[in-house]
């Protein structure tokens, strides 16, 4: 797959400390002053705002704004993820998924006497649709059914045996139930497949008010309830789906637009290790290949006691490089592979992929670099949760860290989407000075707005900069646009 890679001026940058405003402060005062406006309009009034920016060459405190003031990042949490899988990790680590046996392989007779394992490592990319073709959706099923045909199987006498141990199960403990049924609510998995997610496609409906009725799952799953109470109304997709982790019963409420077309909706997928097995039993049945026990059993961290046994390895799936996927991660938001990420860190150099380790682990590691984390409260990987909070000097803290690594400021900088052009910035300051010259993570929740990237600012001054604002009366795109003003006035100032 080729990526195209957008490289800024701005990358060349000196160690993590950096020194208080001395010559800036009257542009620094008239920064505040603006902001200070802005807060006396209605929808800010009762906002609050935090602000950080630095010489991204000097580290020099250009302006700031409550900087030190602990609020929810949302999705500008990824880039404390992203960057410290990029450090620890390295940008070419590639998660390892194995095709293992149990028992014998008699090569001449192609029967292995025994199970066939499914080790998982927690790879996020595993068929995901950011590594293959929209439509080639039995993709690593396909690959994996001949490279058993080209290894000589015939026939398996046991089951298939998925190995999910690496990861603990169990979500982030403060998600929320309104986020967890849905596509961006998909929870990491240590044998994740198609993105964790599904499509629930509805007929359409003749007018407003009418029940809408399901027409087909995408991709086809077994073993679910779903009650729909979603009816035709407004002009734009409000249905949201709702489940427990660990469910399969799924509710989903709502309305979609009146449409002469099917209507899609995305809802996370309970137990994507059963549906990766069942596509590779159809894979294996296409190939010829016979599997005497249909059933499926399941390895978690749990019960992985029960059943350490000598394994063989067949075949080793490897994933894209890390810098690939984080690509993938920043660009879109992904929260599945941000958690992911997380408890692959937790598990890579803390010695267990739970939450709980990976807290610690991007905790500890954040510290070695010098930083204050007073402030910094850590929940999860992506942002989702409400219980993350951060300041803005942390996150302009993690921007100038990855510009002064000389190992990783490409993949973490390139990551980023830029303003006017591409991912969640490609109608942020599009027309505007703004346009190629700042590029960021964003991140948004309920009364949550937040950014932190690099800026090159009129005067050819590199920056690095973060600005979060909570608890905003306005709406999210107006709110956007007062953003937005923030930074073509640091643009101008600098």
């Amino acid at each position: 797959m080729k990526i195209k890679l957008l490289f800024l001026s701005f990358l060349l940058c000196s160690p993590l400390f950096w020194s208080e405003a001395g010559g800036e402060a009257f542009s620094q005062q008239t920064t505040a002053d603006f902001i200070n406006d802005l807060k006396r309009e209605n929808e800010l009034i009762n906002a609050s705002i935090s602000l950080c920016a630095v010489d991204a060459l000097t580290g020099t405190v250009v302006c700031e704004y409550n900087p030190r003031l602990s609020l929810s990042p949302a999705s500008t949490m990824k880039i404390i993820t992203t960057a410290s899988a990029l450090q620890l990790l390295g940008k070419d680590f590639k998660y390892e998924t194995l095709l293992q046996y149990s028992g014998t392989f008699d090569k001449e007779s192609g029967v292995i006497n025994g199970d066939l394992y499914i080790k998982g490592s927690g790879d996020p990319s595993l068929n995901s649709e950011y590594f293959r073709k929209e439509e080639d959706t039995f993709y690593v099923a396909n690959k994996w059914a001949g490279v058993l045909k080209d290894k000589g199987v015939k026939k398996i006498t046991g089951q298939i045996v998925v190995d999910i141990s690496c990861f603990e199960e169990d979500i982030p403990a403060n998600w929320i139930w309104g986020d967890m049924g849905n596509y961006f609510g998909a929870a990491p998995s240590g044998l994740s497949y198609t993105d964790n997610k599904f499509y629930i496609v509805y007929k359409p409906a003749a007018k407003n008010g009418d029940s809408m009725s399901i027409r087909k799952l995408v991709p086809q799953i077994d073993n679910v309830n779903i009650t729909s109470y979603v009816k035709a109304g407004g002009k734009e997709d409000n249905a949201m789906v709702y489940r427990a982790p660990q469910s399969n019963d799924i509710k989903i409420s709502g309305t979609l637009p009146v449409s002469e077309k099917p209507l899609s909706i995305e809802g996370s997928l309970p137990f994507p290790e059963q549906l990766l097995a069942k596509h590779l039993q159809q894979a294996m049945t296409t190939k010829g290949i016979e599997l005497t026990n249909k059933t499926v059993l399941k390895i978690t961290a749990y019960n992985k006691k029960q059943y350490i046994q000598k394994l063989t390895t067949l075949y080793t799936n490897k994933s894209a490089a890390l810098e690939k996927i984080i690509y993938f991660t920043n660009l879109h938001s992904n929260n599945q592979y941000a958690e992911s990420i997380f408890r692959t860190i937790a598990l890579k150099k803390g010695g267990w992929g739970s939450n709980a380790q990976g807290i610690q682990t991007i905790t500890n590691h954040l510290k070695t670099k010098g930083f204050d984390t007073n402030g910094l409260f850590i929940t999860d990987g992506s942002g989702l949760s409400r219980s993350d909070a951060v300041t803005a000097e942390h996150l302009t803290k993690i921007v100038y860290m990855m510009c002064s690594d000389t190992l990783t400021k490409l993949p973490f900088a390139n990551s980023l989407p830029v303003a006017g052009v591409s991912g969640s910035l490609k109608n942020l300051g599009k027309g505007t000075a703004l346009e190629n010259n700042f590029k960021a993570k964003s991140g948004y929740i309920t009364r949550v707005r937040s950014y932190a990237g690099y800026m090159k600012t009129k005067s050819g001054k590199d920056i690095c900069v973060s600005l979060i604002i909570n608890n905003f009366n306005g709406s999210p795109s107006d709110t956007k646009k007062r953003m937005e003003q923030i930074f073509l006035k640091i643009y101008e100032s600098y």
